[in-house]
Parts: structure tokens; C-alpha cells; sequence
């Protein structure tokens, strides 16, 4: 996949190269200046000005800090590497348990993750990213509930998936 990143942002980078020199210097922005033009500019639609203002209200403020989050995340798949097997080589409900929530936050990280990506506010509007993330959130809610009460009040995860392993398939009869 980085490869494909390279290849294709190659002829951007040359095209870039290419470009005098001046250009490519930014300039300091007087945001009172700036802020005047916006309220003051007839936004006609395909100026500038409009284009300018859109991207601005647009962009999203970025909150928290989720720079701890990348390796937590990397930290909880390295440790379903372990988890899962031992879950249905030694089925317990504290194993249980411990599978139940690290799957559930290791989906619920991902699907997060898509809807951020590609329900955009920009292209959705503001509330239908707020409502599928509303969605993921409750979807992960309730399916991290459930797997703990089977685990606390049924067979459990680690047990139902050592049942269904030994189920022998069904002999035909033949003639």
C-alpha cells in the first residue's frame, strides 16, 4: 500500500518541482484582513472568496490528544494474538471477559475509524458523522454488554467455541 502512495503522489511532487520557486513560499496571513474580506466579499457562487470560506468553516477541530491512543490500539492487537487462543484452549470467565472487551474495543477502534474517514462532514453535513458515530458507539455498547452477561450467565465464549469445534458432521447415508 505505501508503494502505491509513492507511485501515485510521484507526479505530484514532480509537477511541484517544477514550479518557480516564489511560488511556493507562503506568505503571512492578516487574519483581520482576511476575516473583513469574508464578511464584507459578495460570495457569488465560484469565487474565490466563497471557495475560501467554505474550506474554512469546513475544517474540523482536532481535540485530545490522540497521539497515546495509536499505541494502545497496536498494544491491544498484539495482545489478541494471545488472548484468543488461550480463550479456547483454557475457557474461563476471566478469559472470557478479557476476549469479550478486547474484541469489542478492537472493532469498535476500526469502525470508528471508517466513519471518521469516510462519513465526512463535509460531504454528510454535521449531524449524520455525529449520528453514526452515535451509532458505533451504542452498536459497541451493547454488543460488549451482551458477551459479558453470556459469559457470566451461559457457557461463555471460550466454552460455545470449543462445542461447535467438536460437532462431527452429519454422515450421510449411502446407498
Amino acid at each position: 500500500m505505501a508503494l502505491s502512495l509513492i507511485f501515485k503522489n510521484s507526479a505530484r511532487t514532480q509537477v511541484l518541482s517544477k514550479l518557480p520557486a516564489n511560488l511556493l513560499k507562503v506568505k503571512p496571513v492578516n487574519t483581520r484582513v482576511f476575516s473583513q474580506l469574508l464578511n464584507n466579499a459578495n460570495t457569488t457562487k465560484g469565487s474565490l472568496v466563497s471557495v475560501v470560506s467554505k474550506n474554512v468553516i469546513a475544517k474540523r477541530v482536532m481535540s485530545g490528544d490522540h497521539s497515546k491512543l495509536w499505541p494502545i490500539e497496536k498494544g491491544v492487537a498484539i495482545a489478541l494474538l494471545g488472548v484468543v487462543p488461550a480463550t479456547f484452549l483454557m475457557p474461563n470467565v476471566i478469559l472470557d471477559d478479557v476476549f469479550a472487551v478486547m474484541v469489542v474495543m478492537h472493532a469498535h477502534w476500526g469502525f470508528e475509524a471508517c466513519a471518521v474517514d469516510y462519513i465526512r462532514p463535509i460531504i454528510f453535513g454535521a449531524a449524520i458523522p455525529k449520528i453514526s458515530l452515535g451509532i458505533i458507539y451504542v452498536i459497541s455498547a451493547l454488543t460488549l454488554g451482551g458477551l459479558i452477561y453470556y459469559n457470566h450467565h451461559s457457557a461463555g465464549i471460550g466454552k460455545t467455541i470449543r462445542r461447535i469445534w467438536e460437532l462431527e458432521p452429519k454422515q450421510t447415508a449411502k446407498n
